[in-house]
């Protein structure tokens, strides 16, 4: 592949780019559930498959593709062993969907020209959810508190007590969806600015607003942003000889993590008549609403195995009380792994892993590679950690189109490029910062 874009490189990068808007542009023709990024990558596919057809391009061949194969089968399998097929029969089909945008995204991105492309379209749409997210945290504070009205405002605290203060959710449908896409946005930044793509001082502007939004979903995925950054940052340091700081730095963000962590483990407010209460300040630990998912999901696997109870059915059963008074019923297991194997079972456990363990195989390779491969693969493995395995604790994310973009970006990384550029010693890395 040349250099030069096609019409389905930048359908894909437009594909991209309006991922941060799955609740905006939704053609009213179409299922609720149906994004204007859908119909934006039907259309890249659609061009995809004409090019190869007519032999202007070709299918990059990889044992990739049996991992995913697998899972088609797995999910395909579920549905058919499900408590209701029909019901998972529409969710096999998004499910197919997810898998093609692993696909099209490994073969589009086939040199560093179209991953460039490919990440400033990602922060380009990331940039405008935060510009709106901004602007709504303004409105809020002067006055205007309606989620009806301030569309990036979650409608609902959770499991926090009512307040003076707005929850962002941009324009997912949960904020902890949206910190989880930000987190993947800011390891591409940091990738970005490290390799020279990013000027230092948009990038400072973009991460300060990151932070400021990230901080405002108020979820316990922002334990992954800290550990991220917290790993990023000890590997640049420890480069330019600072180790006591490298390690201090680490140190503090695991620290985070596990706080954030043990605070969406157990009850941390609690509704009471007369007003919110704090157990753990009376000594009392009791596991929260996301404790009594993950225990009754794991209930659900335990009932069926080997196929699970089928593909987009409920699996959890956790009642409770938030600290407003509102009685609440979770049924998603509110924990990707767990959620996987109350779905699908072992079958789907193991071959949706063995995608994730594909993937983060070949990011470790390190045999003869440029820096450029080096930074790029590192950037990457962080933000596995980070939105993948960390925040998958807290959250069920199985199912984002962002995460399987991740998957499929990462893939054609580690599958390497026909070419890619130089870039500055990783040691001036630190000064960009």
């Amino acid at each position: 592949m040349d250099d030069g874009l096609k019409t389905e490189d930048w359908l894909f990068v437009a594909f991209i780019a309006t991922l941060p808007f799955p609740s905006l542009f939704r053609p009213e023709f179409f299922s609720p559930s149906i994004q204007i990024s859908d119909l934006i990558f039907v259309i890249a596919l659609f061009c995809r498959a004409v090019s190869i057809a007519r032999n202007r391009r070709s299918i990059r061949w990889t044992w990739f593709y049996v991992c995913l194969a697998g899972y088609a089968l797995a999910v395909t399998l579920s549905t058919f062993a499900s408590v209701d097929p029909s019901q998972s029969g529409v969710k096999l089909a998004g499910k197919f969907y997810l898998i093609g945008i692993a696909v099209l995204a490994f073969n589009i991105i086939t040199s560093a020209t179209v991953f460039k492309k490919v990440l400033q379209a990602w922060i380009i749409g990331t940039a405008l959810s935060l510009l709106f997210c901004l602007i709504g945290i303004f409105l809020f504070y002067a006055g205007l508190t309606d989620p009806e009205q301030n569309l990036v405002i979650h409608p609902i605290f959770g499991s926090l007590p009512a307040g003076n203060y707005p929850r962002i959710e941009g324009f997912f449908s949960y904020p902890a969806m949206f910190c989880n896409y930000l987190s993947v946005s800011w390891m591409f930044a940091v990738l970005m600015v490290s390799v020279g793509w990013l000027k230092p001082a948009k990038f400072r502007l973009f991460g300060i607003s990151l932070w400021i939004v990230a901080f405002f979903t108020l979820t316990p995925g922002i334990g992954g942003i800290f550990l991220s950054t917290g790993w990023f940052l000890k590997r640049t340091f420890e480069r330019s000889k600072k180790r006591v700081l490298s390690r201090a730095i680490l140190f503090a963000s695991l620290t985070a993590a596990a706080v954030l962590l043990f605070i969406a483990s157990v009850t941390f407010v609690a509704y009471s008549p007369t007003g919110s209460t704090i157990p753990l300040a009376n000594g009392e630990i009791s596991r929260s609403h996301r404790a009594e998912a993950w225990r009754t999901a794991l209930v659900t696997f335990w009932q069926n195995p080997i196929f699970g109870r089928g593909v987009g059915m409920p699996i959890a059963d956790s009642r409770y009380t938030d600290p407003s008074g509102n009685n609440q019923l979770l049924t998603d297991a509110h924990n990707t792994y767990i959620s996987v194997l109350g779905e699908t079972g072992l079958v789907g456990f193991i071959t949706f892993f063995s995608i994730v363990g594909f993937i983060l195989y070949g990011l470790r390779q390190r045999d003869s590679e440029s820096e450029f491969y080096g930074i790029a693969k590192f950037c990457l493995l962080l933000a596995f950690a980070d939105a993948f395995f960390y925040q998958s604790l807290t959250g069920s994310y199985e199912d984002a189109r962002h995460l399987w973009a991740l998957f499929g970006i990462s893939a054609a990384v580690a599958h390497g490029f026909v070419s890619s550029p130089t870039v500055a010693p990783v040691t001036s890395v630190e000064n960009r910062l």
